[in-house]
């Protein structure tokens, strides 16, 4: 098998991302995101990814519908559901073949020696990169896609990292948020991102325990900002813009940050 293969069988359980890196890629993270803390046999990390549908951020947006719309379909749903069935297809796959693979979910858990990083996974996997607020940023899909991880004993051929420079002189995250989560603070380009703010967020972030983010921030005032900022730079385009009237928020600033 090769990694030609490994991809179409990807896409063919329903990924619409996918990209593969060593496991040497993942030496300067702290040990705990090392896959190599899972097992000394990892030799590849393929990176597996969905997209987040824009209709599901709508009820959010809209100010409408907060359930059945993206905590279903772009987040519970997303990961526990449809990745994870993709992620089985594809594990099953990959040891039909002879080779043993290690599926994850990017979840956190205090009690497991490895924690997943999917945002380093993805970054090295060649799938995108790492925005000014925090977001994992895709050309295809901007900021609307979630991850998962299989790690596999077998060397595919790995992709390279690549900059998207699709946050270059934009601050629509950072100006978007009415309670001042972010801030210019951060180190080097990035902003600096406090979760502890984005915990008490009533404009469409959630806090689940164990998730991958300690702030989903995807459906968040900060998140459809920018899919806003993107909606012209990434690949995957509509008829019809995101935003269509100003933004509601609730927050000690709301009145202050309309856009």
């Amino acid at each position: 098998m090769n990694a030609s293969e490994l991809k179409q069988a990807a896409r063919k359980f329903g990924a619409d991302l996918v990209g593969i890196a060593s496991a040497e890629a993942f030496a300067h993270l702290p040990e705990r995101n090392r896959p190599e803390t899972v097992s000394d046999r990892v030799k590849s990390v393929v990176v597996v990814g969905h997209r987040i549908l824009r209709g599901a951020l709508r009820g959010v947006e809209e100010g409408t519908n907060f359930g059945s719309t993206y905590q279903t379909y772009g987040f519970s749903w997303m990961e526990d559901l449809f990745l994870s069935r993709t992620v089985y297809h594809l594990t099953c796959f990959l040891e039909d073949a002879g080779v043993e693979a290690i599926p994850f979910l990017a979840h956190r858990n205090p009690d497991d020696a490895f924690e997943p990083d999917y945002k380093a996974a993805a970054e090295a996997a060649g799938l995108g990169s790492i925005g000014k607020g925090g977001f994992f940023l895709t050309p295809q899909y901007g900021h609307r896609q979630r991850f998962a991880l299989i790690l596999t004993d077998f060397a595919f051929e790995p992709d390279h990292p690549r900059q998207t420079g699709l946050c270059r002189g934009c601050r629509a995250c950072l100006e978007s948020c009415p309670l001042g989560a972010l801030s210019e603070a951060g180190e080097g380009r990035n902003f600096r991102l406090d979760e502890s703010v984005c915990a008490g967020c009533r404009n469409g972030a959630y806090t689940w325990p164990g998730r991958s983010d300690r702030a989903d921030r995807y459906a968040a005032a900060c998140g459809r900002a920018c899919l806003v900022a993107l909606e012209n730079k990434i690949t995957g385009r509509y008829e019809h813009k995101f935003r269509k009237r100003s933004v509601w928020s609730i927050g000690p600033v709301a009145q202050e940050k309309q856009i």
